[in-house]
């Protein structure tokens, strides 16, 4: 959808990127980010979403393997580990505390 299509489309050129200019010692990573509270994300968003789930908004941010909110400052953390990893090129970082791997289950 509108969400989607460029969340796939940013996580390929940053792959190309990578491909690109890594020769060139330019590194291009990627942070997948889970839902977090944002101006992207409102908190009446998140009481909408909830609701239409039937589940308290603590539920609905929390619900991942690990059972925490992801905040801003988990994905800032992961974006600074990148920044640190100097090998490290091509890479998406997923920070949403096994959001996927959940849905899976």
């Amino acid at each position: 959808g509108a969400y989607g299509i460029p969340k796939a489309a940013t996580l390929f050129l940053s792959r190309q990127y990578a491909l690109d200019y890594g020769a060139q010692g330019i590194r291009s990573n990627a942070v997948n980010a889970d839902r977090i509270r944002s101006g992207l994300l409102t908190d009446a968003m998140i009481a909408s979403r909830s609701g239409a789930r039937g589940l308290s908004e603590k539920e609905y941010m929390s619900g991942n393997l690990l059972g925490q909110e992801v905040t801003a400052e988990d994905v800032a953390q992961a974006f600074l580990h990148q920044a640190l990893a100097e090998r490290t090129t091509a890479d998406v970082t997923t920070v949403d505390g096994g959001n996927i791997a959940a849905a899976l289950r």
